[in-house]
C-alpha cells in the first residue's frame, strides 16, 4: 500500500482505493505545469504482483540516494493510464532540483524510480517503456507461482475485484475471463478487468514476461530476483539490487510489507498451477543465472 493510502480513514478497501486514485490524479493534474522540471525514472520495478514489489519499494525508499513518485509507489502510465500525455506521467515525479539536493545529501548520484507490478505482465507495457525511457533499468522479482496466485486471489477478494469465493472456481474461470484480452489491451487505455485482477495462473508464467522485457530493453538491463531469497537472505539480494542500480550498498532491516494470504492452498489448485507453469519454470531454469528456488526445494 502506498504512503498516501496509509493515511486514509478506515473505509471499505475498494472505497479507499478509489479515494486514493482520485487524490493521486488530482495531485498530478495540479503538478502538470511543472512537468518539464521533473526527473524521469532511472529504474522501474515491473513485477511480479504479490511477489515482494512493495517490500523492494520500501527498502529502496529508505536508501538516501533513491527517490520515488511523490504520493505513490507506482504511476502506472505504461499500463492502465497510457492514454494520458507524457507530462501527466512526469508530474508524478520529484523535481530535478530536489533530486540534485538528494544527491548532494547522499554524497553520490541519486536515482529515481517507480514500482508498478502490472508493467511486467501487461503485454504492451515493455514496448512502451523502451520507447519512452530508452536507458531505464528494470527489476523483476519472482515468487513461487502457487503461493503468488493464492496471495493474489485474497488480495483481489479484499479489494472487491474477485466475486468468486472459491479459489478452484476462479482458476477454472480464468481462461474464459482472459479470452481476447490482448486485443483489448492494445488500445489506450485498453482496460481489461480480468487481465489485471483475475489472472492467477497466467501471471505465474514468468517466461513470457521476461522474454518481452528482454526483447524490449535488452537482457543486460533486466535484473531478476527471487522472493524467497529476499525473505531468507536479504543482504546479498539487496547487494545485487544496489549494484544493478548503481547506488551504494546499504544494510537493510529485514521485513515484508503488504502480505496477503489465508489458510492452506487447496491441493487441486496446487496441481493445476504447477501443470500450467511447468514449461515456464523449465525455461527459467535454462535461461536465468540461478534456478527458481521453488523448482529446487521440496
Amino acid at each position: 500500500m502506498s504512503p498516501a493510502r496509509d493515511h486514509l480513514p478506515q473505509l471499505p478497501e475498494m472505497v479507499r482505493y478509489r479515494l486514493f486514485l482520485a487524490t493521486l490524479h488530482g495531485a498530478q493534474a495540479a503538478a502538470r505545469p511543472t512537468a518539464r522540471w521533473r526527473a524521469e525514472p532511472d529504474f522501474l520495478i515491473v513485477g511480479a504482483q504479490r511477489s515482494g514489489t512493495t517490500t523492494l519499494y520500501r527498502l529502496l525508499a529508505d536508501h538516501p540516494a533513491v527517490r520515488f513518485p511523490r504520493l505513490t509507489k507506482g504511476v502506472h502510465w505504461f499500463d492502465v493510464a497510457s492514454q494520458r500525455p507524457e507530462g501527466w506521467y512526469r508530474a508524478g515525479f520529484p523535481l530535478r532540483a530536489a533530486v540534485a539536493r538528494t544527491a548532494a545529501e547522499a554524497g553520490e548520484p541519486a536515482i529515481v524510480g517507480e514500482a508498478a507490478p502490472y508493467y511486467g505482465f501487461h503485454p504492451y507495457a515493455p514496448g512502451r517503456i523502451a520507447e519512452a525511457l530508452p536507458d531505464v533499468r528494470l527489476v523483476m522479482i519472482l515468487r513461487d507461482p502457487v503461493t503468488r496466485a493464492w496471495s493474489q486471489f485474497h488480495h483481489e477478494r479484499a479489494r472487491g475485484f474477485e466475486p468468486l469465493a472459491d479459489f478452484d472456481a476462479a482458476l477454472a474461470a480464468e481462461p474464459a475471463r482472459l479470452a481476447g484480452a490482448e486485443a483489448v489491451l492494445a488500445h489506450r487505455p485498453g482496460l481489461h478487468l480480468a487481465h489485471q485482477h483475475q489472472s492467477y495462473v497466467a501471471r505465474g508464467r514468468y517466461d513470457e514476461q521476461i522474454r518481452r522485457l528482454w526483447a524490449a530493453v535488452g537482457r543486460e538491463r533486466v535484473l531478476v530476483l527471487y522472493t524467497q531469497d529476499l525473505e531468507q537472505d536479504p543482504g546479498p539480494t539487496l547487494d545485487r539490487l544496489h549494484d544493478f542500480l548503481g547506488i551504494s550498498r546499504r544494510q537493510v532491516t529485514p521485513g515484508r510489507w503488504n502480505p496477503r494470504s489465508e489458510g492452506a492452498i487447496p491441493a487441486d489448485a496446487v496441481a493445476r498451477i504447477r501443470e500450467a507453469t511447468a514449461a515456464s519454470d523449465a525455461w527459467l531454469r535454462a535461461e536465468l543465472p540461478t534456478p527458481p528456488p521453488w523448482t529446487t526445494t521440496p
